[in-house]
């Protein structure tokens, strides 16, 4: 059952990248995927992400790798019944509030932090199967917690307030905080800014750097440069969010027809 040498994959090309959480690696060959699989170094809920499908996909969920999934055996003797399941904790949401994306959390993680009043009235969540990201307090999932002040709609006087939405992007970017130059991968965009993952941060929060961006060519996006500050450093320290002070304006409308 683990001879990976049975599974037959469309192409060899290296094209797949994988996200661990806040990490993120690639591109691997899809067989070098399955291998991980096999391994144990990565599960079926982990995402991967390719080009030419432009969003993150659940690799149970992937066409591409749902045929090389394990037949389940019939146990020897009867099995008690399975617990029931919690679908709520099924359902993955990111979230997008202070310039930074976060998760994915189940939704009743998501529920604890809005009770908690961690989640301020002009976040917006997204999860698989949503066209954009959507203010939390318009989605039915989340309103349980109307009785948190946070939780309520956001009046009309404050969306212009609002974050930009992101979009997930895998770009190579060049960054330099004038005194060095790295490499890191684009996670995602907003017109507003972007996520670099890196193994190498330029410096801490505040500090000013410049990036060289080169999207894939199917995006529509052309390369380019911009300017910034530092706003979050991840938690593992492999990346960090990036706010834009100069960018041309034909590279922001090219993000905005991008993420529309």
């Amino acid at each position: 059952m683990e001879n990976t040498n049975t599974i037959q994959f469309p192409n060899d090309q290296a094209e797949w990248f994988l996200a661990f959480g806040e990490q993120f690696r690639g591109p691997f060959k899809a067989e070098e995927v399955y291998q991980k699989l096999q391994a144990g170094e990565v599960a079926w809920i982990d995402y991967v992400y390719r080009e030419k499908e432009g969003q993150w996909i659940r690799l149970a969920d992937h066409p591409v790798f749902t045929k090389s999934k394990p037949p389940k055996l019939k146990p020897a003797v009867a099995a008690p019944p399975p617990p029931p399941k919690k679908v709520e904790e099924e359902t993955k949401w990111f979230l997008f509030q202070n310039d930074a994306q976060t998760g994915p959390y189940p939704t009743s993680e998501l529920k604890r932090l809005i009770g908690a009043g961690q989640v301020g009235a002009s976040a917006y969540v997204w999860q698989e199967g949503f066209a954009d990201w959507k203010p939390f307090g318009e989605v039915d999932a989340l309103k349980e917690n109307d009785t948190n002040p946070a939780a309520q709609a956001v009046p009309p006087a404050q969306k212009n307030q609002r974050a930009a939405p992101r979009k997930p992007l895998v770009a190579q970017t060049y960054i330099t905080n004038h005194s060095q130059v790295v490499t890191g991968i684009c996670r995602d965009i907003s017109v507003g800014g972007m996520q670099v993952l890196t193994d190498q941060i330029p410096g801490t929060v505040g500090t000013s750097i410049r990036l060289n961006v080169t999207p894939p060519q199917d995006t529509g996006l052309k390369p380019f440069v911009a300017e910034g500050v530092i706003v979050r450093v991840l938690e593992d320290h492999r990346g960090f969010s990036f706010r834009f002070t100069q960018i041309s304006e034909e590279a922001k409308q090219a993000i905005e027809s991008y993420i529309a």
